[in-house]
């Protein structure tokens, strides 16, 4: 594959933007002669963050890719100002997405998506490449489409930090996101490794599967030392009731991966040979702890950004699951306001007077106005159920709404013991009361700007009380995913955002190469639920 130095409007149209990150700029693209979908990274090259040489060692790993389980890079524009990558066109969102979208996953499903992160890792490590920065952002579904048949297809993506090395050879650069970084990576100069190798991608892979198995990872603490002396020493448990119902394999296999010396942790290539993988279309079915997804729905919301881990629990803990059939009213307008509530899945529609003002889908939330300013209902909200999406299975039966309510005593015991929680929602309500006068339900929590502003990286950064933190920030979080007509990713809904975007994540613009800190609490989680990542699995509803 060559670099050609211009011309890439003669091979390619250049469609919308789907993704933005601090140096580039991701946009749909066609290929004029095929008509084959990509996506392209519009890289400034006069912008103060663009890093040269982590462009360029991006760049010479991609070329040298070229397996179905990673996303691959087929051409390479250089100009003055500006590098476009044309990449694939990844559209089924995040693993954490899918598991949030969809009303089902099991050991099944983590199995098989295990599965093919494995040979991709197993590839990757027999052409002298580690990746150095797996974690959920990073492994993408290739399609939104149920009916195709990469709909269950997992795609590696974000190459920023892969290195290829010759063999025998070791790594000692700091880098890689923390809570996924392995042990060896903290001490490149441990007397049994005197540098690390691709064995980092296994650890971090356990990570990544003990999250999809339980909702939580497993290493978490607010404090960066904290953080990695877990890490370096491998404490972690499997803590019931959430382990309860998942089998000894899956236990065995993560127990094999989270290894704390790297000489006899698995390699991809014993992983797949484990019994688990080996027999996973043999694997339980059986949904997951009811808790698994609310974990990941509440922590996508803005408004529990780097939240106390335990407040967290709390509120999981206290949800109890509400169904309501299609045409029915969930709340009245003048009603008392005694719980609020999570949408789990389906569609309901907020109504003033009678109109409609919103509609609100799965990961947006409302009801909190009047636990925290009023005290009665501001609006009606009727329930659509589980229809009405343009997936291409819209048109089934209908299904109910399913709802995770959050009681006023449940709610004032969580807000009174955890007063940025509290502080946050007052912002919420007060900022609506402000906007009453406005054609958008008060009540609906879906509003698109109310939602208090997400910490800066600086702001992050500044927060830390570790040197060691010189661990690099995922690029892909700097790549915010466009919102969706149900409400997008990063306002007040903690919904998705258009299932397209997941091309941003699979080619995420990365400032500062190595050298970018990253905050220990995003994307990495609190002690119990998983930071998804803000890319969507496409269709809001469950259409699956």
């Amino acid at each position: 594959m060559g670099i050609l130095s211009k011309g890439i409007t003669k091979y390619y149209e250049i469609g919308k933007t789907i993704g933005k990150g601090s140096f580039a700029t991701v946009k749909e693209g066609v290929r004029k002669d095929t008509g084959q979908k990509v996506a392209i990274k519009v890289i400034d090259k006069k912008d103060a963050v663009f890093d040269a040489e982590s462009l360029e060692q991006e760049i010479a790993t991609m070329k040298k890719v070229n397996h179905p389980n990673c996303v691959a890079l087929h051409g390479v524009f250089d100009e003055s100002s500006k590098t476009y990558l044309v990449l694939d066109l990844i559209t089924g969102g995040t693993v954490m997405d899918r598991i949030i979208a969809n009303d089902h996953f099991s050991e099944k499903d983590a199995a098989s998506v295990t599965a093919d992160v494995l040979n991709a890792i197993h590839y990757l490590h027999s052409i002298g490449i580690t990746h150095r920065d797996l974690k959920p952002e990073n492994l993408l579904y290739a399609s939104n489409d149920p009916d195709s048949p990469d709909y269950n297809t997992i795609k590696v993506a974000d190459f920023g930090l892969a290195k290829f090395v010759t063999e025998n050879s070791m790594m000692k650069t700091t880098c890689g996101t923390p809570g996924y970084v392995a042990p060896e990576v903290l001490d490149p100069y441990l007397p049994f490794t005197n540098g690390y190798g691709p064995e980092v991608d296994l650890w971090s892979m356990g990570v990544v599967l003990y999250i999809m198995l339980c909702g939580f990872p497993p290493f978490y603490d607010d404090s960066t030392a904290v953080l990695f002396k877990q890490i370096r020493k491998g404490e972690y448990t499997f803590p019931s009731p959430y382990w309860d119902e998942v089998s000894q394999g899956a236990k065995d296999i993560v127990s094999k991966m989270l290894v704390v010396d790297p000489t006899k942790r698995y390699t991809a290539r014993q992983c797949l040979d484990h019994p688990w993988i080996r027999n996973a279309g043999e694997a339980s079915a059986k949904k997951m702890h009811s808790s698994h997804r609310a974990f990941l729905l509440i922590r996508k919301l803005p408004i529990f950004d780097n939240i106390d881990p335990t407040c967290l629990q709390e509120v999981t803990v206290r949800l109890k699951v509400v169904r309501v059939e299609q045409g029915k009213f969930i709340c009245r307008a003048g009603e008392p306001g005694d719980c609020m509530f999570f949408i789990n899945s389906g569609t309901v529609q907020i109504l003033v007077n009678g109109n409609e003002v919103d509609r609100l889908t799965t990961g947006d939330f409302f009801g909190e106005i009047s636990l925290t300013v009023s005290s009665q209902r501001t609006a009606d909200v009727k329930s659509l159920g589980a229809t009405g999406c343009h997936g291409p299975r819209g048109n089934r039966p209908a299904e109910a709404v399913e709802l995770f309510q959050l009681d006023r005593r449940d709610f004032d015991a969580v807000q009174d013991k955890y007063p940025v929680l509290k502080s946050r929602l007052a912002q919420i309500g007060e900022s609506r009361v402000k906007r009453a006068s406005a054609p958008v339900s008060q009540e609906a929590g879906a509003a698109r700007s109310e939602s208090p502003p997400r910490p800066s990286s600086a702001a992050k950064e500044n927060g830390r009380d570790s040197q060691e933190a010189r661990v690099a920030s995922p690029a892909a979080a700097a790549a915010p995913a466009p919102k969706s007509s149900g409400g997008g990713a990063g306002t007040g809904t903690g919904g998705g955002g258009g299932g397209a975007s997941a091309a941003a994540a699979s080619s995420a613009p990365r400032g500062g190469g190595n050298s970018t800190p990253a905050s220990p609490a995003s994307p990495t989680p609190a002690r119990k639920p998983e930071v998804a990542s803000k890319e969507s699995s496409g269709c809001q509803c469950v259409c699956s």
